[in-house]
């Protein structure tokens, strides 16, 4: 089981290189804008996001229309953070640093992405 999952987080990073706009969290499901355009305001590095960052931030609001997208985007984001060293704080920020009208928890491992 280990090793699927480590596979499969390598495919998704490959993925991440190859197509830096989107990643594949669940292949049955919807892309998600890669965190990666963010890294450096979640990171706490730079203050203020980037166009990218918050367009991307921008297409996470657009997809996360119901609850059952929320809950994906939820459980996309923090697949794809797990590679990352960030302030979960600094990614429910996100959305109000972007001007974007999008509820996000702080999203760690331990987050409940189904509430």
């Amino acid at each position: 089981m280990a090793n699927k999952t480590i596979s499969f987080l390598g495919y998704i990073a490959v993925l991440s290189l190859l197509f830096p706009q989107l990643t594949l969290c669940d292949p049955a499901q919807e892309p998600a804008p890669d965190p990666a355009r963010c890294s450096t305001v979640i990171s706490n590095t730079t203050p203020s996001p980037s166009d990218s960052c918050c367009s991307g931030v921008k297409n996470v609001a657009a997809m996360a229309n119901n609850h059952e997208n929320k809950v994906h985007v939820c459980d996309c984001l923090k697949t794809s953070l797990a590679v990352f060293k960030y302030d979960p704080a600094l990614v429910a920020e996100l959305p109000q640093k972007c001007s974007v009208n999008l509820s996000l928890p702080p999203i760690s491992e331990d987050t409940d992405c189904s509430k």
